[in-house]
């Protein structure tokens, strides 16, 4: 698979970096429950919300790095059935986290 210009240049970004993304997914209303139970088990994942609004479930992820996260997403979330739709938002910066403020 080749590289979009976008993805060489969120590789460079994100290179050797630890990733941190929200995604947010909308799925089957009837598969909410067993997908954010089949999410939670993965080491990546450190934080599972069922939610209303415009998604069904967010999930927090961390990775060491890009292409690691970019593996996560194209191979496995977008492959989990019932999941129709997704959108994926990367963290650019950590203000406060766990109750701790961060100061840069």
């Amino acid at each position: 698979m080749q590289n979009s210009g976008l993805d060489v240049d969120l590789d460079r970004v994100f290179d050797r970096k630890i990733v941190t993304a929200l995604v947010g997914m909308r799925v089957e209303i009837n598969r909410v429950e067993n997908i954010a139970a089949e999410i939670v088990s993965e080491p990546h994942v450190e934080d599972v919300f069922v939610v209303t609004g415009d998604f069904d479930i967010i999930v927090k992820v961390r990775f060491p790095d890009y292409n690691e996260f970019q593996k996560y997403i194209l191979n496995r979330l977008s492959k989990i059935s019932g999941v129709r739709d997704s959108k994926t938002m990367m963290v650019v910066s950590i203000k406060k986290e766990n109750k701790r403020v961060f100061v840069e």
